[in-house]
């Protein structure tokens, strides 16, 4: 098998990625982000300020770390769940259903070029999501509320967390000829992820523990307070790469 080139999957990913901004999805992508990323800032800033003043009615000083990143962070990652399959089933289940999968495969591009170009595409998107999402966080930062700190580790998890999205919806849009349903099942298969760290307090002590290990929210949840874990790490780069091998069902 030839070796992925660069620019080939940077061609492809900057095409793909213009042409869902330019496109319907990309517009309702990107208003249901902001939209929903508005309310949940709204809500931090809420219990942030009633939670404040509590605290100097006796004496104490709030985390705004924890309020501000920690306390809004699993509220974003559901958000990017919502948005991801608007980006994922773009890259073969909507080009089965309008007949130009035979037309992406007869480009001089390998098998993997494709996979890593769409990949590309849709980490770059969502990312960028995140970025202009979080524009309110920095002003917040620039005016005594948070660290850097935190907002740059808060970064490099949801980064990690969109690598892992983009791959596993992008191995379902790869096995799915109906944008419909890849954006379902992605979304399905992403919600358990996430609803396993919900329902881990109910399960025995061994399930309990084997569902935290799976679940997104709480290794999530470190990169909030500031901590990088190698095994956080590990995790999302393992599901972005099971996720990309998975997404090419068809042998070059």
């Amino acid at each position: 098998m030839p070796r992925p080139r660069a620019k080939n999957i940077l061609t492809l990913a900057v095409s793909e990625w213009k042409s869902f901004f330019t496109g319907p999805a990309g517009g309702l992508g990107l208003v249901v982000f902001l939209v929903l990323s508005g309310l949940v800032l709204y809500n931090s800033l809420a219990a942030y300020a009633v939670s404040n003043l509590e605290a100097m009615s006796r004496g104490l000083a709030m985390d705004a770390n924890l309020l501000l990143f920690s306390g809004s962070l699993e509220k974003t990652g559901l958000i990017l769940a919502l948005v991801t399959p608007l980006t994922t089933m773009r890259a073969y289940s909507l080009n089965t259903a309008g007949g130009h999968l035979d037309l992406l495969f007869a480009l001089p591009l390998s098998r993997l070029e494709i996979v890593l170009g769409h990949f590309a595409a849709s980490v770059l998107t969502l990312f960028f999501l995140t970025v202009l999402g979080s524009l309110p966080h920095v002003i917040l930062i620039l005016h005594g509320a948070g660290s850097f700190g935190v907002l740059l580790t808060s970064f490099l998890g949801f980064f990690l967390l969109i690598m892992a999205f983009s791959a596993l919806g992008l191995a379902v849009s790869a096995w799915t000829s109906s944008p419909l349903a890849s954006a379902l099942l992605t979304l399905g298969i992403l919600g358990i992820f996430w609803a396993l760290g919900w329902a881990a307090p109910y399960f025995s002590q061994n399930l309990s523990f084997l569902a935290q290990g799976l679940a997104f929210g709480p290794r999530l949840g470190h990169f909030a307070l500031g901590l990088v874990d190698f095994n956080d790490v590990l995790y999302f780069l393992t599901l972005a790469v099971a996720g990309i091998c998975l997404a090419r069902p068809y042998p070059d």
